[in-house]
């Protein structure tokens, strides 16, 4: 797994598809191209089901406004007496595992166990300090799969948040209570073990995180444009990606799908077609648009977080203090086109462009873009977009740009 820190991920380049056929086979049937691979993953994942002391992740409790941070709960590790465990996590968690197969690398039961059980893994975007008192989980040194900042976005067949057998996850899993949590060992016991209802939910849950088959690539929405609003949400891709994994690895798929819950796709009502993405984001010259922000520009801002999977709140426990060190609007009006562009962009370069930047001192100009640089390279640059907008200061002109940010096919 550690030979994912040498490999370099395809960036999206400029293409067409007139279908949702040619689009299969112009992007996205490569990425499963090693066969070996996936089934060596799909076994060693399936034995990790069963082996003793597994952990399993599950996404909730990542995602509350700052004044209830003391609710998030990433990488808060829980141990139950017949030796499972199980800790919390956002949808950045399982970007390492779509580079894994990407970068064709197989892994066994044990070595996922292994990575699970030591400390350095990401869990989430950031964390507060409140997390960091409790959580077992650090992102220092951890294994990272840089997929967004190439302009992809990552789709999933099944839903990770939902398709249980209509069970609640946040009935099934409750958000324990903090001081749970051994401050020094960094764990939580329970008294009791799982149920069985709830053993099955998250066994189910966690491959659908984690399993190759669920998961493709397809570029970022500023990165396309097509007769549709979110290409990784259309049900006709979904079923096209599924139903060619189904009949290439047949025997393997169907372990999958009982073991992460059976879960049926509706039919696509429309045909996506004319198909085109960009090696650069389309947003990155765009003028202010004159628009009213009515209740049709509102719903398409709050659809768009539905593009990495995560709540309105956003799921970036530090951006918010990241973005005011920034400049909300710096942010916004100058440092986001700039690295929607280019994300090696000099801080020098940027100052030569816009007089606001360059009114800043040297160490300002350059503190500013690592941290701009560090939200994208999360691939948190939407949410971040939407943590500007829902800002009370921030001037409707600005709100209409971000508006065609997230939104530059007008739909």
């Amino acid at each position: 797994m550690e030979n994912i820190r040498n490999f370099t991920f395809d960036k999206v380049r400029s293409g067409s598809a007139s279908n949702t056929g040619d689009l299969f086979n112009e992007l996205i049937k490569s990425q499963f191209d090693n066969v070996d691979t996936i089934k060596h993953i799909h076994k060693a994942l399936i034995n990790y089901m069963s082996i003793e002391n597994p952990v399993f992740f599950l996404r909730l409790y990542g995602s509350y406004s700052k004044d209830n941070y003391d609710l998030l709960r990433r990488g808060f590790l829980t141990k139950y007496p017949n030796g499972i465990n199980m800790s919390f996590c956002d949808n950045t968690f399982s970007l390492l595992f779509t580079g894994l197969k990407l970068a064709n690398i197989a892994y066994s039961e044990f070595d996922l166990r292994n990575y699970l059980t030591q400390r350095q893994v990401v869990v989430g975007f950031g964390q507060t300090s409140n997390e960091k008192k409790r959580c077992y989980y650090s992102p220092k040194g951890a294994l990272r799969a840089y997929l967004n900042t190439k302009g992809w976005y990552q789709a999933h067949i099944k839903p990770t948040g939902y398709g249980y057998e209509d069970l609640d996850l946040k009935k099934l899993f409750y958000n324990p209570p903090r001081e749970e949590y051994h401050i020094e060992r960094k764990i939580r016991y329970a008294n009791q073990n799982l149920s069985n209802d709830q053993l099955k939910i998250l066994k189910a849950h966690f491959l659908r995180l984690v399993h190759p088959f669920n998961s493709f690539l397809v570029p970022k929405r500023n990165h396309l444009e097509y007769n549709g609003t979110n290409i990784g949400e259309e049900n006709e891709l979904i079923n096209y990606v599924r139903c060619y994994i189904k009949n290439t690895f047949p025997s393997e798929y169907n372990d999958f799908d009982k073991i992460s819950m059976e879960y049926e796709i509706d039919r696509a009502s429309t045909s996506i077609s004319n198909i085109k993405w960009f090696d650069k984001p389309k947003n990155s010259k765009q003028t202010i648009p004159k628009m009213p922000l009515n209740e049709h520009t509102e719903k398409i801002i709050r659809n768009a977080t539905k593009e990495s999977g995560v709540s309105e709140s956003t799921s970036d426990i530090n951006l918010e203090k990241s973005l005011r060190a920034i400049g909300k609007e710096i942010f916004a009006v100058i440092l986001f086109p700039e690295l929607s562009k280019n994300i090696d962009v000099k801080y020098d370069e940027i100052a030569k462009k816009y007089q606001t930047y360059k009114s800043f001192t040297i160490n300002s100009q350059r503190s500013r873009l690592s941290k701009a640089k560090s939200i994208f390279k999360a691939g948190e640059e939407t949410e971040a977009l939407l943590n500007v907008y829902d800002s009370n200061k921030i001037k409707t002109e600005v709100k209409s740009q971000i508006f065609k940010f997230i939104n530059p096919n007008g739909h």
